[in-house]
């Protein structure tokens, strides 16, 4: 399975994928293309994503996230991104919506990064951050909407949170990183989401299309929660059996039982 993508504030550890733009302050680390989940395996594609969880810290340092601790097989991990393991989460949305999960009950300091792959240059640039002393973190599911930038149909992405548990020791920081591709509308499902007003059907169509990331949206942020609330099930525990760690079902019953906090930048 894909590693975690990891970027680094001071020095970099050389990856086995090259050609990283090294103008950035924090990079991803990339690691060589694997199969996708259709059995093809493209050489101009980045890597797959992660599986979405926190891998501990940079340096293995967990001062301040004593809550998290890697060390610990029995705890949740500290943060698991809504993303499907192994592959692109795909999108119609040029402004999506990510979302995460946070264990710790602490409010702590986030930093939200998206960056763009170039399949030409095999480059990956920095296009959004968030990091104020306004995005802090609170227990359950957080759920983020982009006013800008527009993104690029057609173009593949990776996002990525960081905790900051201590700003002394950023090496210490939980973090994971996804992989996203924006799609074009195809005509058959234009016209069936044209023939359709109701929520659940909408969110299932997208779903058939393997459109996570537009499923995940109205999932969560419907005010029909009920009627949604298989779907919404079927797609965290997607998530939990994505996870490294063996505790699938735990994090299952954490997802599931998660209040949802929506946020907007």
């Amino acid at each position: 399975m894909a590693q975690i993508l990891r970027p680094s504030h001071k020095c970099l550890r050389k990856s086995l994928f090259t050609s990283i733009d090294i103008g950035l302050s924090l990079l991803l680390l990339l690691m060589p293309t694997t199969a996708l989940a259709d059995g093809s395996n493209n050489s101009n594609d980045p890597p797959p994503q992660t599986t979405g969880t926190s891998g501990g810290s940079r340096g293995g340092d967990s001062r301040g996230c004593e809550t998290q601790s890697e060390t610990s097989s029995s705890r949740v991990p500290a943060l698991i991104l809504l993303a499907p393991s192994q592959i692109y989460g795909q999108t119609l949305a040029t402004r999506p919506t990510f979302a995460w999960f946070i264990s710790n009950s602490a409010s702590l300091q986030m930093e939200f990064r998206l960056y763009e792959y170039d399949q030409v240059s095999k480059q990956s640039k920095l296009v959004k951050e968030i990091k104020d002393e306004n995005f802090k973190s609170l227990p359950g599911i957080m759920v983020l909407s982009l006013s800008n930038p527009e993104l690029l149909v057609g173009q593949r992405y990776f996002w990525q949170i960081e905790l900051v548990c201590d700003a002394n020791h950023p090496s210490g920081n939980p973090f994971a990183t996804a992989a996203m591709k924006v799609v074009s509308l195809q005509p058959d499902l234009e016209k069936q989401l044209s023939q359709s007003n109701d929520v659940l059907t909408k969110a299932n169509l997208y779903n058939q299309a393997n459109l996570w990331y537009n499923t995940l949206e109205i999932a969560l942020t419907s005010k029909d929660q009920a009627k949604l609330r298989e779907l919404k099930i079927s797609l965290l525990e997607q998530v939990a059996n994505g996870s490294k760690t063996g505790l699938k079902e735990q994090i299952q019953v954490e997802l599931t039982k998660s209040a949802i906090h929506q946020l907007q930048r």
